[in-house]
């Protein structure tokens, strides 16, 4: 059970890592590569001017990763519950002995 929930932790620090390199890849699409925003009032706009990246991609990225992460969190959660419910049948709560 304890691997397990190592595995989830790792597997979190990870989709927390790709979270953030894709939202520095969103936030970075309105960007010349001089780093002027584009369209921005007061700011040159260069004509044929892109931005770098897929928006479209970027945005599954980001709902995979959330995805990812939500499982990771739920392995964690039944881990944990696994590891109370053995605590509980080695030594029951107090709350348990007044139960018949």
């Amino acid at each position: 059970m304890f691997t397990a929930i190592s595995i989830a932790a790792n597997g979190l620090a990870t989709q927390s890592k790709r979270i953030e390199a894709v939202a520095r890849q969103i936030a970075s699409m309105g960007e010349t590569p001089s780093g002027e925003t584009l369209g921005a009032s007061g700011a040159p706009v260069r004509i044929g001017a892109l931005p770098v990246g897929d928006p479209v991609q970027s945005m599954v990225t980001l709902v995979e990763a959330k995805m990812a992460y939500r499982m990771n969190a739920a392995v964690i959660a039944v881990a944990a519950d696994m590891i109370d419910t053995l605590l509980d049948a080695y030594q029951p709560r107090p709350a348990d002995k007044h139960r018949r």
